[in-house]
């Protein structure tokens, strides 16, 4: 094995370890319903439950996040070729500050 072999291989561990350095457990209700269905996906594809669940949450909250509407305000805060941008007086920046703000207190 090559030394880029053993790299490659070092390095997909070190992803991995930071990776699971950031889980979190955290207690959670479910319907009987959406558990089956949570059981199932995992049997289906030889996952666990919490692994299924984990990426399906992931996959959800990026899905939110960028569903979030924007309100363009009265205020321009920079123009973009040619053309104003106005802040945004809907919920993003109040969901940005609580995010950075629950961030740091996690830290």
């Amino acid at each position: 094995m090559s030394n880029s072999r053993f790299s490659s291989v070092l390095n997909e561990w070190e992803e991995k370890r930071q990776q699971a350095r950031e889980l979190v457990s955290t207690p959670v209700s479910l319907s009987k319903t959406d558990l089956a269905k949570l059981e199932a996906l995992a049997e289906v594809y030889e996952q666990p439950v919490e692994t299924v669940m984990a990426d399906l949450l992931h996959t959800a909250l990026q899905e939110v996040e960028s569903s979030i509407p924007y309100v363009p305000g009265s205020k321009i805060i920079r123009i973009e070729d040619g053309d104003p941008c106005y802040e945004d007086e809907g919920k993003m920046p109040d969901y940005l500050e609580a995010r950075q703000r629950i961030t740091r207190s996690q830290s």
